[in-house]
């Protein structure tokens, strides 16, 4: 037996039928870093451990888990934030291109968008939430977040510029 009220066979047949989709999203939050999208998928699948013990009543599916993947995200979002202000690291963070290769197209881009702005995309394109919701969510006012929503797009347009400029040329 599972957790009080899901047998292990009902979890394992959960995990399987959302994994893939709940593993897109995190690399999308995590602009297709492999590391960090491991840690929230693993930390969203242990949440629901957590809860299925707490609420064994509760009817849990791919949405609950895409919220608690979304939450935990900008959890973490904001714990760095909140580290970096401790350290005085400088208050506007620069993109950064890590691991992410040129070639991944959107992913990729996405990945070369700092945190603030990727997140912002993703909450309003890929849960198609309205603005007021995705201020609320990452802490900022309507017109710092559609400011923000800008800013994001004319990167993300430059970039896919860019991408095809380097393809033809």
């Amino acid at each position: 037996m599972g957790v009080d009220g899901m047998t292990d066979d009902q979890l394992r047949a959960l995990y399987e039928r959302t994994l893939s989709d709940v593993h897109r999203y995190a690399s999308k939050l995590c602009g297709g870093d492999r590391a960090r999208t491991e840690e929230l998928v693993q930390e969203t699948y242990l949440a629901l451990v957590r809860h299925a013990r707490s609420h064994p009543t509760e009817e849990i599916g791919i949405g609950w888990l895409m919220v608690t993947c979304r939450h935990r995200f900008i959890d973490d979002e904001r714990s760095q934030q909140r580290r970096r202000q401790r350290e005085t690291v400088v208050a506007l963070q620069q993109p950064t291109v890590t691991d992410a290769p040129s070639d991944t197209g959107v992913l990729g881009a996405l990945a070369t968008l700092p945190t603030a702005q990727r997140t912002a995309l993703v909450l309003r394109y890929v849960d198609d939430l309205p603005v007021d919701v995705v201020a609320r969510e990452i802490g900022k006012s309507v017109r710092a977040t559609e400011s923000l929503l800008v800013r994001a797009r004319t990167a993300l347009k430059g970039r896919a510029e860019q991408e095809l400029s380097n393809g033809r040329g």
